[in-house]
């Protein structure tokens, strides 16, 4: 982001984020359940037995010793596979004189519901529906997902096993809660365009045009613009441009024309829009994102007074800078015969 720390410019004093505005986000790869539910993703902390824990996903899970629980949620069975360790640890605040895992399945999913009863409301409160611990556990369950409650140094493995429904709804919750990284797109490139001023004209008047007229700028604050899109002030130097300002939206004008000649327009009054352009560039959007205020620009060559003629991003010939009176004007130096007036578009 560009920020307002007086050596950068950018949100903090009314401009944008170039990659923000200009790129694109591409349409991400749609990820089958098993990859959405196992992908990698940050720790996810939250309360368990009364005490702060942290889960991971995708951690190794070993069947050696572990407790097999059945769970009902709504209408639908799953299966909880507790490694030792973390019924253990579930065990500590029930101040048991046996150990859980001695207890009979009934007894011990009833404790194991008491143990976890804060995590269990809360997920009962997304799903809309009861979670029972020990209650029928046959069912088609599709999919597993492994995952580890890490407790201080202690990391304890356990698996989930849902059905498809429920696994839906699991990468769902996990996907709002840690949606996908967008792409980075800072590489993505974009033409930088140094303009001199512009003057909106017909297409009888630029057909007019020879070398040694002068069309006047109603527009002649130099700026940069950015695809097309963004533009911000620049400051002209003897060997090139630097930045003046943040960069904002670039707005385009309403088309000139009266209700008269807006449906029965002949070709020679449809207005275009002439450019002079000092030069143009190309960076990427992340380094465009990075330049600071009076940072010159990565120009390959610039030309103090004589601008490139431009219309429709169509170069049609050179013109030369010059003031009259308390404006700024282009004297018309030559016009490229290999790319004829006749030629431009007027849509």
């Amino acid at each position: 982001m560009l920020r307002d720390t007086g050596a950068h410019f950018g949100s903090g004093c009314g401009g944008l984020s170039v990659v923000g505005v200009l790129a694109v986000q591409p349409e991400l790869p749609q990820l089958d359940l098993s990859h959405r539910l196992s992908r990698t993703r940050q720790s996810i902390s939250f309360v368990l037995g009364g005490r702060k824990v942290d889960l991971h996903i995708g951690e190794t899970f070993s069947d050696a010793g572990a407790i097999t629980v059945p769970v009902r949620t709504g209408g639908d069975a799953c299966r909880l596979h507790l490694s030792p360790a973390l019924v253990a640890w579930l065990q500590q605040p029930l101040d048991l004189e046996g150990a859980l895992i001695d207890e009979e399945p009934p007894q011990r999913a009833l404790l194991l519901e008491f143990a976890g009863l804060d995590l269990l409301q809360v997920l009962e409160g997304r799903l809309g529906e009861d979670i029972r611990l020990g209650e029928d556990g046959n069912g088609d369950v599709s999919h597993a997902l492994d995952l580890s409650i890490a407790a201080g140094e202690d990391m304890m493995p356990l698996r989930l096993e849902l059905p498809l429904r429920l696994a839906h709804a699991l990468a769902d919750y996990l996907d709002d809660i840690q949606p996908p990284a967008p792409a980075d797109l800072s590489g993505v490139t974009a033409e930088l365009v140094i303009e001199a001023g512009s003057q909106d004209i017909s297409r009888d008047e630029l057909e007019s045009l020879r070398p040694g007229d002068v069309v006047m700028l109603s527009n002649h604050r130099p700026v940069v613009v950015i695809d097309g899109k963004l533009v911000a002030p620049i400051r002209r130097q003897a060997d090139g441009a630097e930045l003046d300002g943040p960069f904002y939206p670039k707005a385009r004008r309403a088309m000139v024309g009266s209700l008269s000649t807006v449906d029965d327009a002949e070709p020679g009054t449809h207005i275009v829009n002439l450019v002079a352009e000092f030069a143009r560039a190309t960076m990427t959007l992340g380094e465009i994102d990075a330049l600071k205020l009076r940072q010159p620009l990565p120009l390959s060559y610039f030309d103090e007074t004589g601008v490139d003629i431009v219309i429709d991003n169509q170069r049609i010939g050179r013109g030369e800078l010059l003031m009259v009176g308390a404006g700024m004007g282009m004297r018309i130096v030559h016009l490229l015969p290999s790319a004829p007036v006749q030629s431009i578009q007027t849509s």
